[in-house]
């Protein structure tokens, strides 16, 4: 067994009054946290159903539920999407939602009551419960991935290992959902299971973070490019002990503004919830090369072809999504996805390429290509401008700057691979797990 599984057997034995997790409201100790987990054992053990959803905003509720259930060897079923439809697609997965009262009706509710009986923790020698993630991907449609409790414990440990100096003494804050992989093991697992008290609460606000600060001067902030792409400079710089950030790739100019508000350049990571995470890397110094985590090997006889992920958080190999070029053993760099050329009009276009090639004009931090079907099939763009890019638009109409942004295009792209449409943005329109799913993308025209 895993240390991760023997500091968890620790925290729910041992006699410590140590702080676990808090809020504005409350802290939480050890013995709160022993206490509450009896009560969850037991009224899980009471129920006869073996799969459950389990939904909570608070991540403390979340977490208690989520350890009842693993111990007690339960299945659990994971979705960042609640919407009453979701829910019905995939409610093949599960037998009972686990849930704030808020989700649906006709739920368990996470809630605990003082009078609720309390039992005696057993352990597992073996955590046979599956773990079963839901993430709609680029097609909207559900897709089920099941994990191991050993895998995602073995995935804690190693962040332990690589980054506890990096950390230590620090309370974590996040501005993602544990509802997803990322969430789940860094904003709660990590801290849980090492010893580092967690915020319950989502941030969503820079202004919420900078009044945490004041209070937190060591925080460790679990966040994405989503919420480091919006930083306020205006507002005073927050000092943090580090921060992460997954769910896409981190522009340079957020990186870059991330150093000079926080001290410190964001640590990224690499991974997607069927791997788990591949690799680490930060951009100071104007690095662009990635870090493979250790335990993990890249394999690929040719530049051209997809790489072979091994890795202890998957059941079994798998190609990349991604197109990489390995410079050693140990590190790669990406050189973009290799699912994204598509045929318009039967002319196959990079929408990778259009991307990459917006990027280049001053004008553009940031390009999201996107194929429509009205009427006839076409590429739109959804765009982030840059400082200059917006003073362009408020100095000029949007018609001359969709001119002046497909004269950036037309030397290297054929007609029909010009976008017929474009939408302009201050930031992209990541959702909240830092994502731009293609219905999102698509629904912006």
């Amino acid at each position: 067994m895993n240390l991760a599984y023997q500091n968890l057997k620790q925290l729910l034995t041992e006699d410590t009054d140590s702080l676990i997790a808090f809020n504005n409201e409350i802290n939480l100790s050890s013995a709160d946290f022993q206490k509450h987990i009896k009560v969850a054992t037991n009224r899980f053990k009471q129920r006869p159903e073996q799969s459950y959803l389990l939904f909570a905003q608070n991540s403390y509720d979340f977490a208690v539920n989520f350890v009842a259930l693993m111990l007690l060897n339960k299945d659990i079923v994971l979705t960042a999407n609640n919407k009453p439809e979701w829910l019905t697609s995939i409610s093949n997965s599960y037998q009972l939602i686990i849930a704030d009262q808020s989700v649906v009706a006709d739920i368990a509710s996470t809630h605990y009551l003082e009078s609720e009986t309390e039992s005696s923790i057993e352990f597992p020698n073996i955590l046979s419960s599956e773990i079963q993630f839901f993430t709609s991907g680029s097609s909207s449609q559900p897709k089920a991935i099941a994990k191991t409790p050993s895998q995602l414990l073995l995935e804690t440990e190693t962040l332990e290992q690589l980054f506890a100096q990096q950390v230590d003494q620090g309370v974590f804050f996040a501005t993602v959902s544990h509802h997803h992989i990322y969430g789940l093991i860094f904003r709660l697992l990590w801290p849980l299971l090492f010893r580092h008290a967690f915020s319950t609460e989502l941030l969503l606000y820079p202004e919420e973070l900078l009044a945490h600060n004041h209070q937190h001067p060591d925080i460790c902030l679990i966040s994405s490019p989503a919420f480091l792409s919006r930083q306020d400079n205006s507002l005073d710089n927050i000092v943090l002990n580090q921060c992460f950030s997954s769910g896409s790739l981190l522009s340079t100019q957020a990186a870059t503004a991330s150093f000079q508000q926080f001290g410190v350049y964001p640590i990224e990571v690499f991974g997607s919830t069927e791997t788990g995470g591949i690799g680490y890397r930060t951009q100071a110094d104007k690095n662009t090369a990635w870090t493979l985590f250790p335990g993990l090997t890249l394999a690929q006889a040719h530049r051209s072809e997809r790489a072979q992920l091994h890795s202890p958080y998957i059941h079994h190999s798998i190609p990349l999504d991604d197109r990489i070029e390995l410079l050693d053993d140990h590190h790669f760099e990406l050189l973009g996805r290799v699912d994204r050329v598509v045929k318009i009009e039967e002319k196959r276009v990079s929408l990778e390429a259009l991307e990459t090639a917006l990027k280049a004009s001053d004008l553009v931090n940031q390009a999201k290509a996107v194929v429509l079907e009205q009427n006839r099939t076409f590429i739109a763009m959804v765009v982030e401008l840059s400082e200059q890019g917006l003073q362009f638009l408020a100095e000029h109409s949007k018609r001359q700057l969709n001119q002046q942004l497909k004269q950036q295009l037309v030397g290297q792209f054929e007609a029909v691979a010009i976008p017929r449409k474009w939408r302009y943005f201050e930031h992209l329109p990541y959702n909240s797990q830092g994502k731009l799913p293609l219905t999102l993308l698509s629904n912006l025209f």
